[in-house]
């Protein structure tokens, strides 16, 4: 009988060690999605070169991200565009007071599949709790949540810039709506 017990306890150490997840930093990114025109067309985007501080790279999501933090700087962020690039910055930008994100994780429920996430998150000068929904799926991590230009992060002068700019107006059908998604996403398996 104790023979068993400890085949069953060698055998469930073992299929956990076989389960445990294994994030690749190098893969972490930070990405936006903004929406333009009556239609709420997609304007994606990254911010390049963020630094994330992940406390391990293997083990639960909750061992992974509990405790994880991110740095980056809006100026670096990328639309695969060179125009919208160049008409964010020129307005958006151009009214911000500091381009520094720094968000750190507070908070994490949830499973190794699907939960929730509150993250600190501050830019331009203000710090918010902001509410993100992971998912684990396909070997991608993704955690989502939403911004509102107008009323979070100070950001409203910034928000006007860019939506009331007669270049981008055109270019938007007169309506750039004040919701983005933010988030991040790594490999994770």
């Amino acid at each position: 009988m104790k023979k068993i017990f400890v085949m069953l306890a060698l055998t469930g150490l073992f299929g956990y060690t076989l389960s445990a997840l294994t994030l690749d930093p190098a893969s972490a990114k930070v990405y936006f999605v903004g929406a333009k025109a009556p239609a709420k067309v997609k304007v994606p985007g990254v911010v390049k070169e963020a630094q994330f501080n992940f406390a391990k790279t293997s083990g639960s999501v909750a061992d992974i991200i509990g405790k994880a933090k991110v740095d980056a700087d809006f100026t670096k962020k990328d639309t695969k565009d060179k125009l919208r690039n160049n008409n964010i910055k020129r307005t958006f930008e151009a009214k911000l007071k500091d381009p520094k994100i720094h968000a750190e994780v507070t908070k994490i429920t949830g499973d190794d599949m699907a939960g929730e996430i509150m993250a600190k998150i501050t830019f331009n000068g203000v710090s918010k709790d902001v509410s993100l929904k992971y998912t684990l799926a396909d070997g991608k991590f993704k955690a989502v949540g939403m911004i509102d230009m107008s009323k979070d992060f100070n950001l409203n002068d910034s928000y006007i810039a860019l939506s009331t700019d007669k270049m981008i107006q055109g270019l938007h059908s007169k309506k750039t709506w004040t919701e983005v998604e933010v988030g991040i996403e790594a490999q994770i398996q």
